[in-house]
This record gives structure tokens, C-alpha cells and sequence, in this order.
């Protein structure tokens, strides 16, 4: 995937919900626990492959994740829609990530290089 340099978003290190400005294009897949989707940047144009998934414990307390996938072309969104799980969307890179509980709403972040996910992936 290519980096969004003409998208605003890709300028900020971190995004909150109010910087997105998206419209829905087309939603492949919703369940109750997962949805995968595309939206398009109201701003600039640049189209976002997104998954949002659910998590709960064995306490009903929900762990929600977003991920936004910068896409240009139909072979990327169906390069995208192979990987069926969560865990094999995080080789796509560049990424905007977010992950919030019933309790927080957390800001996005971008996930540009290894190194990004790796401490992404240690915050947990």
C-alpha cells in the first residue's frame, strides 16, 4: 500500500474521530462482531479500507479496534479482503490504529513502518 501524502490525516501523528471527515462507499462484510468497509476522505479523496472488530472477554467488557488501510485501487481492496483476519491486516502498512474499551475512546494512530507496529503491538 502507498503512503496518503495528498490526504490531511497523514500529517497528524495522532487523529481523533472529529479529524474524520469520511463517507461510505461500500461495506463488504458486517456481522456482529467485525465489519469491513471503504470510505472516502470528504476532503481529499483518498480511499480508506477500514475494519472495525470487536473483542469481549469472558466479563462482557468489549476491546474495539479500528483500522484504516490508505487504498488506490480495486487490487488493493481485494488484496485486503483475502486476509480474513484481523491479526493478517497488520502487514499492510501504512495503517491508521485505534483501539478504545466501553470505558475510553482513544485517539487513531498511524502505523507507518516495522518499528510503529512493533510498539503498537508492546502497548498492549
Amino acid at each position: 500500500m502507498k503512503e496518503p501524502l495528498r490526504c490531511a490525516l497523514w500529517k497528524k501523528s495522532t487523529v481523533g474521530l472529529e479529524d474524520l471527515n469520511f463517507e461510505s462507499v461500500n461495506v463488504f462484510n458486517k456481522t456482529t462482531h467485525i465489519k469491513r468497509d471503504l470510505f472516502k476522505c470528504r476532503d481529499c479523496g483518498q480511499l480508506y479500507f477500514h475494519e472495525w472488530y470487536e473483542h469481549m472477554d469472558f466479563n462482557h467488557d468489549a476491546y474495539m479496534y479500528d483500522t484504516y488501510i490508505p487504498v488506490e485501487t480495486e487490487s488493493d481492496i481485494a488484496t485486503l479482503l483475502k486476509n480474513k483476519s484481523t491479526a493478517d491486516l497488520e502487514k499492510f502498512l501504512p495503517q491508521l490504529h485505534g483501539s478504545h474499551t466501553n470505558d475510553t475512546d482513544d485517539s487513531l494512530h498511524w502505523i507507518r513502518t516495522d518499528a510503529d507496529r512493533e510498539a503498537n503491538i508492546a502497548s498492549f
